[in-house]
């Protein structure tokens, strides 16, 4: 990965770090609040909900976001020469699995011919 995509992922790292951040500490604000404060206090169901929309918002955000920056990275987080490596050894995987299978299917049809 090279500087300018180092610094890509640093701003696109951080927005999830925030939004996750966001996430916990709305919620623990909505169960600390509904926990701790006494009914009697007008506020506390406001206080509870607001959190409650804050954390649903955050995540909302959060999830297609963090995403977007996995595949981003599955991309740009390997160098070149990594995913030339990658691909090549999927290819050979792919043709030993069909050189495997049509082996089987040989030794299938010679079996039958030498059977008759």
């Amino acid at each position: 990965m090279d500087e300018k995509e180092q610094m890509i992922f640093k701003g696109k790292f951080t927005l999830c770090v925030v939004l996750l951040n966001v996430i916990i500490f709305s919620a623990a604000v909505a169960v600390c609040v509904w926990a701790i404060v006494d009914d009697g206090y007008w506020f506390k169901l406001p206080v509870v909900v607001a959190a409650g929309i804050v954390c649903a918002a955050a995540v909302l955000l959060f999830v297609p976001r963090y995403k977007a920056t996995k595949a981003w990275l599955n991309v740009h987080g390997t160098t070149k020469e990594e995913r030339i490596a990658q691909a090549k050894k999927e290819e050979e995987e792919y043709r030993a699995r069909i050189r495997a299978e049509l082996e089987e299917e040989l030794r299938d049809e010679q079996e039958q011919k030498g059977g008759m």
